[in-house]
């Protein structure tokens, strides 16, 4: 297999990592929350917004930690659009995810300076993803991908609606890419000295080495915070009450410390992106999602307190206690159900997609 294309080699490791069981399984999970954040963001979505962007638009979808990518709401529009089912529905989802954090983590942090790793690499894993529920190649579907992925990540340094059209346009791109597939593909667009890997950074080692499945890898949020701060929140939480003057020292991985600092946040857009106010709002016991609270004098004066810098896990030091985290919880089927409760008071949960061996979606 060596002599193969990396494209050929990522797609064959995908598929093979595709346990029937652990799909179904993790899958239901999955695609219960995907519903749940796009139901959601449907309420709020404005005219000409799509599925994968409605999914995103709340910034409550799912997260694939070691490659910084969130796969589902690319992946499960992409799937839910084939109309495939059963079986074929779950091997589609679960090599979608899979492709999109292996491609996603063999990137690096290189190619996060300049782009956005859940629009390049969901790009490719939706293509892959539909075309198994399509019955087309998903090598072509790859190939043709690799060569049209992008999404600038200027648009999450904004903070901009622009990253949730990241998704749209990798959903719209993967199934145009899976129905092109009769159409020569690219063969050798990640390994070429002129390919994805050298332009915009990537370790071909990475892309195939072992690891977990990627769809039961995949984390969903519970905190009223963006992804990256959910562990640092639960760090927070074990040493929470109001600490005594003077600074907070917070560890956090170098990821948060890049894209979610602020130590004033002016609104509730830039409070959800600031893991300084994330910390405040938990030590104090307050929810860091509640609407306006960067403007109470409390949280506020202890946001400015926060302190962070550059550690391995989520670490938080308060009048001589420490508590650290390197993942959030997991969530359970009842924490699914709660979030789900949370977001879509009005909506029956689909509660079918959690029963392993109950009604197949």
């Amino acid at each position: 297999m060596t002599g193969e294309p990396l494209t050929e080699r990522l797609v064959a490791v995908a598929l093979d990592a595709c346990d029937p069981q652990t799909a179904r399984a993790a899958g239901g999970r999955a695609l219960f929350d995907h519903l749940a954040c796009r139901t959601a963001g449907r309420r709020v979505a404005p005219a000409g917004v799509g599925d994968a962007a409605a999914a995103a638009l709340l910034d409550r979808d799912d997260l694939h930690w070691p490659s910084l990518t969130h796969p589902g709401a690319i992946v499960w529009t992409v799937v839910l659009a084939t109309g495939a089912e059963g079986d074929e529905r779950w091997r589609a989802a679960a090599a979608g995810y899979e492709v999109t954090a292996r491609l996603g983590r063999a990137l690096g942090p290189d190619h996060r300076r300049h782009w956005h790793a859940t629009a390049t690499a969901g790009t490719v894993g939706g293509a892959v993803a539909a075309a198994l529920g399509l019955g087309a190649d998903p090598v072509a579907a790859a190939g043709h991908a690799i060569s049209v992925a992008g999404g600038s990540i200027v648009a999450l340094l904004e903070r901009s609606g622009t990253r949730a059209l990241h998704r749209d346009h990798a959903a719209q791109t993967a199934i145009r890419c899976a129905r092109a597939t009769a159409l020569p593909a690219t063969r050798l667009g990640l390994e070429h000295p002129r390919g994805l890997f050298a332009a915009t950074g990537g370790d071909p080692d990475l892309l195939l080495a072992p690891a977990p499945p990627a769809i039961a890898e995949t984390t969903f949020r519970r905190h009223g915070t963006n992804g990256f701060c959910q562990a640092l929140v639960e760090a927070a939480a074990e040493v929470a009450g109001p600490p005594p003057g003077g600074p907070v020292d917070v560890e956090v991985p170098e990821a948060v410390l890049a894209l979610a600092s602020d130590p004033r946040p002016r609104d509730d857009e830039a409070a959800w992106w600031s893991a300084e106010h994330a910390v405040a709002a938990t030590l104090l016991g307050r929810d860091p999602g509640e609407p306006g609270l960067h403007a109470d004098p409390d949280v506020a004066a202890l946001t400015g307190r926060v302190r962070l810098r550059a550690g391995p896990v989520a670490r938080v030091t308060v009048d001589g206690r420490t508590a650290e985290r390197a993942e959030a919880a997991p969530l359970a089927d009842d924490d699914l159900v709660a979030k789900w409760r949370r977001l879509n008071p009005d909506d029956p949960p689909p509660v079918h997609l959690l029963e392993t061996e109950g009604e197949r979606a």
